[in-house]
């Protein structure tokens, strides 16, 4: 069997319904059959965990997430909770529970899922317009890029989520998004405001700081906004995606410092989420304002090769595969 699901969540717009299921042939590259599978509003991200998927959520003016059961064609929804003012923009699953940060509110919620229900068990307050904007996993550190406050926060997850560290970047720098490699002893990170590439030596709570890229190319760019970053399953390549200028960018980091090997073009506008396919030699891109999913194939080094295939979904944003 080569087809796999994957879903999209799609950013808040009259033309965007909710959650999309679709099917990518792991073989081929060939994406098909887009499907809505949760009808409901502002469900930018979404992750999928031992057959459920989260998602976030907006309805009558409140915000929160869903968990929805995807065995069906439709999708049945579990169970929801709202409690926030307004939509997250990162939701991911660790250990069997949710964790969701919320650029507005400044804040990460912790859920429990027990039988298909919701229960809400930490709030983790940075501070109103903070920027939280993504949460990563560290030993039982949790780490919380500020992108208004130019800051990662850190949080020790065994000693009741109390604040033991925080790394800070320049004024305007914008730190966004995150990813360790397997050893946890190196961190990549890029800016969406300076739209930079950090990489850091990591030993325990020890970040060094060894390098400080541009992930542009030369030119003039007012626009460009930094969004996603991956590392290849051979931990060779990082991967990351450029709004405004839309582009994807593929860096080399098997040696000392990072070194930009391709400035590819998204094929559409404001690629948001990428996504590499385990085991096969794809990457998805959403292009949001654009509407569609994009399959690119890789060559056998990590670099990009071309389009494979489109698939339609109006607002795509977050991207994940079962």
């Amino acid at each position: 069997m080569s087809d796999l699901f994957g879903y999209a969540g799609t950013y808040s717009s009259p033309e965007a319904p909710g959650t999309y299921r679709f099917t990518l042939d792991t073989i081929t590259g060939t994406l098909s059959n887009a499907q809505l599978v949760y009808a409901q509003t502002n469900t930018k991200y979404s992750a999928f965990c031992n057959g459920l998927l989260a998602t976030l959520t907006e309805t009558n003016g409140k915000a929160g997430i869903a968990l929805i059961d995807t065995s069906s064609a439709q999708g049945t929804l579990l169970d929801q909770l709202l409690t926030e003012d307004v939509t997250s923009c990162f939701l991911t699953w660790h250990h069997g529970c949710i964790y969701t940060a919320n650029y507005h509110d400044g804040h990460v919620l912790i859920y429990q899922v027990h039988e298909g229900k919701l229960k809400q068990m930490r709030r983790i307050f940075v501070g109103k317009e903070a920027g939280c904007h993504q949460v990563l996993f560290h030993d039982h550190f949790l780490l919380v890029p500020c992108l208004c406050l130019d800051q990662i926060r850190i949080f020790d997850l065994d000693q009741d989520y109390a604040p033991v560290k925080q790394l800070d970047f320049p004024a305007g720098t914008g730190p966004r998004h995150g990813v360790f490699n397997g050893a946890h002893t190196k961190f990549y990170l890029i800016s969406e405001t300076s739209n930079e590439l950090f990489t850091y030596q990591v030993d325990g709570l020890d970040f060094t700081l060894k390098d400080v890229c541009s992930i542009l190319p030369e030119g003039d760019f007012p626009n460009a906004q930094a969004a996603a970053i991956r590392l290849s399953a051979d931990e060779k390549n990082l991967y990351l995606s450029v709004r405004g200028a839309d582009l994807i960018v593929v860096a080399g980091v098997s040696g000392d410092s990072p070194q930009i090997l391709q400035h590819v073009d998204s094929h559409g506008h404001d690629p948001w989420d990428l996504t590499l396919v385990a085991g096969s030699p794809f990457l998805l891109c959403s292009n949001r304002k654009s509407n569609e999913i994009l399959c690119f194939s890789l060559a056998q080094d990590g670099t990009i090769l071309q389009k494979q295939s489109t698939l339609s979904i109006p607002q795509c944003v977050g991207l994940s595969l079962e």
